[in-house]
């Protein structure tokens, strides 16, 4: 069955509003910076009674009746936390340490507990630690955050602090005068699947599956990655249905063979080629699909290797995809992607999705073949 587009949803100012209706416990999702909409989506769709309480950039908040085992269902979040609590008016001043050690010292863990005990059972005497973020501009650092969070849970449970073996991982992010807490829910972040061998520049998990959701996937089509490096986003395409066919394309060998690895391992059935990406060799209008990372010139190549990649990339994807196909690609390289579309004649961009990824700016550029 074809999937609708990303719902909209606006990504708001902190905080969100947290008021779940009867019965439904409350969670938030941290994210890639500039997914909300697509994890909102995702959300809807893999958990449809959920609540969604609202986004901030880098996290989605929500309530569910569900066991939290099916709220660990979602492919396009970093981690899960069960909902601690959230205070405004936080001062940036030194002061507002103060008020953060208060804050937890008062903070009543008990319902993000029980998500977590339900998951992987009761401590007798647990352990914990406190990973603090901080975005904006206040007079205290993160390190700080995290002591007077820290001395806050010793003054009200008396657990002992083990930052290595814990048993509890409370969270708290600190943005410009919000912060808000949790219980990390996931052992380790979400991202961390899909490979059992990585190349140089393997590609984010949850990036990409976002990518593949945002191609409309169906049993039906014929999807492509003509650069797929260690096969992440070929791995990804298959959890949201196997297609008709699967294609994984690169230039060098030593991609292809850490793909081999990853296909076989995620028990994934697609055909991989040794290729230029400029001369593909596919028939015309043969191909429904198309993810691609490409390319970005840090890791991988250089602006002006991508100076003479993207246009053959471009005419070839004119060529091989059929009319109201569709391509799913991820760049850097924004003026130079926008301009080669643009002047193809044949594909237009529908959709933008700017990210913040390890330091770097890419967006997922959703791209249509028009015409005949």
């Amino acid at each position: 069955m074809e999937r609708e587009g990303p719902s909209v949803i606006p990504v708001e100012e902190q905080p969100v509003e947290i008021s779940p209706p009867p019965g439904e416990r409350p969670y938030f999702a941290t994210l890639i910076a500039g997914l909300e909409e697509i994890v909102v989506d995702e959300l809807r769709e893999r958990l449809p009674d959920a609540t969604v309480l609202g986004a901030v950039r880098g996290k989605v908040f929500f309530s569910s009746s569900r066991p939290p085992d099916e709220v660990l269902s979602l492919f396009t979040v970093e981690n899960v936390f069960a909902y601690a609590g959230q205070i405004c008016e936080l001062p940036r001043t030194e002061d507002g340490l103060e008020v953060i050690e208060q804050w937890l010292a008062g903070l009543e863990l008990e319902p993000a507990l029980e998500a977590h005990q339900q998951l992987h059972g009761p401590y007798g005497e647990p352990s914990f630690r406190i990973t603090a973020h901080r975005a904006g501009a206040h007079d205290y650092n993160s390190l700080q955050i995290a002591a007077a969070a820290g001395a806050g849970v010793v003054q009200r449970y008396g657990w002992g602090v083990d930052l290595d073996a814990y048993d509890y991982d409370v969270r708290v992010y600190v943005t410009d005068d919000t912060a808000v807490a949790g219980v990390r829910l996931t052992p380790d972040a979400l991202h961390q699947r899909a490979r059992v061998r990585h190349g140089a520049a393997s590609l984010n998990a949850t990036v990409a599956h976002a990518m593949c959701r945002l191609t409309r996937p169906t049993e039906k089509q014929v999807v492509l990655d003509p650069m797929c490096g260690a096969a992440t986003l070929l791995v990804e395409r298959n959890r949201l249905g196997r297609p008709r066919l699967m294609i994984g394309a690169d230039l060098f060998r030593e991609p292809l063979h850490l793909a081999r690895i990853n296909v076989a391992a995620a028990g994934v059935e697609a055909w991989l080629i040794n290729w230029d990406a400029r001369r593909m060799c596919l028939a015309r209008g043969s191909v429904d699909a198309v993810i691609c990372n490409m390319p970005w010139g840090r890791r991988i190549g250089s602006h002006q290797g991508n100076r003479h990649l993207y246009p053959g990339f471009v005419r070839e994807l004119v060529r091989v995809l059929k009319p109201g196909g569709v391509a799913a690609l991820l760049t850097q390289e924004k003026r130079l992607i926008t301009r080669l579309v643009g002047r193809s004649g044949r594909l237009k961009i529908i959709r933008e999705d700017h990210l913040s990824l390890s330091g770097t700016h890419p967006a997922i550029y959703l791209v249509e073949r028009t015409g005949l």
